[in-house]
């Protein structure tokens, strides 16, 4: 065989055929399963003889250079061709059938195919050798498929470790819930606090910790085992309204559970009575996140009325299910342009209601702040509500089915509000004593000095002239905080302006100059007056309104009390209370100043009485009464439920208010007007028997149920939103600006606690420990001992 041949054959080889001959040749294991090599090595030799046998001297060259032990071990390793169990140890991989071949289990579980072929795979490896073991064991998918194994095989164990339940102590969890709730209760930063709290129950004596940690990671006292308590003690409370809900999100199954309890028990109670109103609101956040606030108001088995808070929502947060419910076709690019109008507060309210199954066959009436986007005619939320309403109580197979409407009521304590904002509003003089109050605040409010300067004048006149007080800002969303500012200046009327003059004379302030010649008017000390005797009375009416338990027979008799007071007020003239502050600012040779100087301090007064005092109130009486005009609704509720009405009845004026109502309300009217024939003799005959209609203990309410269920209605259907007011005052004492990042969940926890909660040593803490030891998402089991 020439050299050139020689050279053209070797580089016909593939790199892996080289090693495969000289791997024979010096003894090294290598990979020889490839079958390409090996025909490639038989075809030439059958082609060229020449050719292999120069390999083959080539070969015996190179084994001269190897002992004789080395080649017999060599020959002996290269004719095995028999399968070697021993190789099994450390391969669980490894599968040999007989007279077949060799088989990668892993690789065959995986579907991974070593260089892209079906060797060890679908097809055995047939070159029985350990190089070919080792070789396959070495390549990138068997090692692939070895990780994924063990991957699933850790999983299991770990499983099984997880599946073996962990035990506590369940005192131990119960003196810990406790704890929480104690924090929640009081609005006080759980977070941080409760291990803090723990810490001092552990110096008191009582270690709690010990009782709860299970080894160095199970410790209850994280963030998140915090907010798991949290929600537990929460759900007991709300257990009075919701059946079986069970929320998985939320990261703390603690917190989810305290709230949990608390939420179930009241959406319970709602479903067991024969109606219920729904009131909402929204306010802004201190984090600038809309908060929509929903509330119930409901009667119990005893005919009283409950309110309770349902709900805390991010109003502009996308619904996951917003198409499913409502069939809208929603861009994703809308979540950007969101807004806050009557369809996203539908869909927020309709959602609560249908996925915690409160009826809309006995919602009775729906409560707002009376803004145009909640009581839009057309299209407002109060209004598309009540569509969503009838459309869920239609029923095609029954046509005649009496369908029940939710009444829409206006916040009384708003009407009210704006009934006095809109009377002040038409007198230039009210606005420009509203401004001065303002002015007042500030120029005092910036400084410590002049306050300091202002209240060493006023102590030194409270033991003769004046009382102590200090200055309130008003306020310009709620008019009637007016009154109670007019009310502090006028007893510290003097103290007031022997400052400012103080101010400007040994100081040339001349802001104070300014105020004290707007403040010595006769006509602004007449304002002051005619504010302090008539806000105060509508505020009291306002207090009255705000009544949590309030229904609309109060609210009727407190109006129509406070419209004869305001009379009376207008047919008053205020010349002594203004002749008071005449001779106080007179001993402290402070100079009143009128229009004209030809008229003295009756004049003055007489001619404000007759162009801004009865005026005044003449508006602000028509205003309340404009406002307070009730619906053809409310209006048949009032003469229905009216004992007065029935003194000297109108049977069929009584019947066709009756009959208004069942339609409304899906009540049969032909019982409804068999009942009103016979209540009149009751109500003759017991005074309080339209009183005891909503008693479901009483024998009345058996015997008419037909009227019982109205008058129920009648008392259900929310006069305001107070309630959710004060919500929104809670929120700001529990979501702070150091809390700013608090999440929407948690709130609604928190929140829930706070409102609704009971007593500390009234609250079922075993339940909820109970409950959060049973809850199905955790990552192992708890077995309380």
């Amino acid at each position: 065989m020439s050299q050139s041949n020689i050279t053209s054959f070797f580089k016909r080889k593939t790199p892996s055929a080289d090693r495969d001959i000289v791997g024979e040749m010096s003894g090294e294991t290598t990979c020889s399963e490839t079958p390409t090599n090996e025909s490639e090595i038989e075809l030439s030799s059958m082609e060229n003889p020449s050719a292999s046998a120069g390999i083959g001297k080539l070969t015996r060259d190179c084994q001269l250079e190897l002992s004789e032990d080395e080649l017999a071990k060599k020959k002996k390793q290269k004719l095995a061709s028999k399968f070697n169990p021993s190789w099994k140890e450390k391969r669980p991989w490894l599968k040999y059938v007989e007279n077949v071949g060799m088989f990668c289990t892993y690789c065959q579980k995986y579907n991974k195919r070593p260089f892209d072929r079906t060797t060890w795979n679908v097809t055995p490896c047939i070159r029985i050798r350990l190089t070919s073991v080792t070789d396959h064991e070495t390549c990138k998918e068997h090692r692939d498929s070895v990780g994924l194994e063990m991957i699933s095989t850790t999983s299991k164990d770990i499983g099984v470790e997880l599946i073996k339940p962990i035990d506590i102590s369940k005192d131990g969890m119960i003196q810990a819930f406790k704890c929480l709730y104690f924090l929640a209760k009081n609005n006080i930063a759980h977070t941080t606090n409760f291990p803090k709290l723990l810490d001092l129950e552990k110096h008191l004596g009582i270690d709690i910790s010990a009782k709860i940690n299970v080894g160095e990671n199970a410790k209850y006292t994280s963030h998140a085992a915090v907010k798991d308590m949290l929600e537990c003690i929460s759900e007991i409370i709300e257990n009075d309204i919701l059946d079986n809900i069970r929320k998985s999100e939320g990261y703390s199954i603690m917190l989810e559970c305290i709230s949990e309890i608390i939420e179930n028990d009241i959406l319970d109670n709602i479903r067991k009575s024969e109606g219920y109103s729904i009131m909402f609101d929204e306010t802004t956040d201190v984090s600038v996140i809309e908060q929509l606030v929903i509330h119930s108001r409901s009667i119990d088995e005893n005919g009283d009325v409950q309110v309770k808070f349902l709900k805390i929502l991010d109003a502009l947060a996308k619904d996951e299910d917003s198409n499913a419910n409502d069939g809208t076709d929603m861009n994703e690019l809308d979540i950007g342009i969101i807004t806050l109008n009557a369809d996203t507060i539908r869909r927020k309210v309709t959602n609560y209601l249908e996925d915690n199954n409160l009826s809309y066959a006995t919602l009775r009436g729906i409560g707002t702040d009376g803004a145009a986007v909640m009581t839009g005619k057309k299209g407002g939320a109060v209004k598309q509500i009540t569509q969503r309403q009838k459309e869920k109580q239609l029923d095609k197979n029954d046509p005649d089915k009496k369908i029940n409407q939710a009444v829409g009521a206006h916040c009384a304590a708003h009407k009210l509000s704006l009934a006095a904002k809109q009377a002040g509003s038409e007198f230039p003089i009210i606005q420009r004593f509203k401004r001065v109050l303002s002015a007042l605040h500030a120029f005092y409010a910036r400084s410590a000095v002049r306050e300091k300067g202002r209240s060493t004048i006023q102590e030194l006149l409270s033991k003769t002239l004046e009382e102590s007080g200090k200055l309130t800002n008003p306020s310009e969303t709620r008019w009637l905080c007016l009154g109670q500012c007019a009310i502090k200046l006028k007893n510290t009327f003097t103290s007031i302006v022997l400052s400012l003059e103080r101010e400007a004379e040994e100081r040339a302030d001349c802001t104070a100059a300014g105020l004290v010649k707007l403040m010595t008017k006769i006509d602004f000390v007449a304002i002051l007056v005619l504010l302090c005797e008539v806000l105060p009375t509508v505020n009291r009416l306002s207090l009255a309104f705000q009544k949590s338990k309030l229904d609309f027979k109060e609210l009727n008799a407190s109006l129509t009390a406070t419209v004869c007071s305001l009379k009376s007020t207008k047919t008053t003239e205020l010349t002594s209370s203004v002749t008071e502050i005449y001779e106080k600012c007179a001993a402290q040779k402070i100079t009143l100043r009128y229009a004209s100087d030809s008229i003295s301090v009756t004049e003055a007064i007489t001619n404000f009485y007759s162009t801004i005092q009865q005026q005044f109130i003449e508006k602000l009486i028509n205003n309340i009464q404009a406002r307070f005009n009730d619906t053809d609704v409310m209006a048949a509720f009032s003469y229905v439920f009216d004992h007065e009405n029935y003194k000297n009845p109108n049977p069929d004026q009584l019947r066709q208010e009756v009959v208004k109502l069942c339609h409304q309300f899906g009540e049969p009217s032909s019982e409804a007007t068999t009942e009103v024939k016979d209540a009149i003799f009751y109500a003759q005959a017991d005074s309080e028997f339209l009183e005891k209609l909503t008693s479901g203990s009483n024998v009345h309410s058996t015997a008419f149920p037909v009227l019982s269920k109205l008058a129920k209605i009648y008392k259900v259907i929310p006069p305001h939103t107070a309630d959710c007011e004060r919500d929104f005052s809670q929120v700001t004492l529990i979501k702070t600006n150091i809390r700013n990042k608090m999440g929407e969940d948690t709130l609604d926890y928190l929140l829930r606690i706070s409102i609704e909660g009971p007593p500390l040593e009234q609250y079922p803490f075993e339940k909820a420990v109970i409950l959060w030891a049973s809850k199905k998402e955790r990552r192992y089991k708890v077995r309380l001992l």
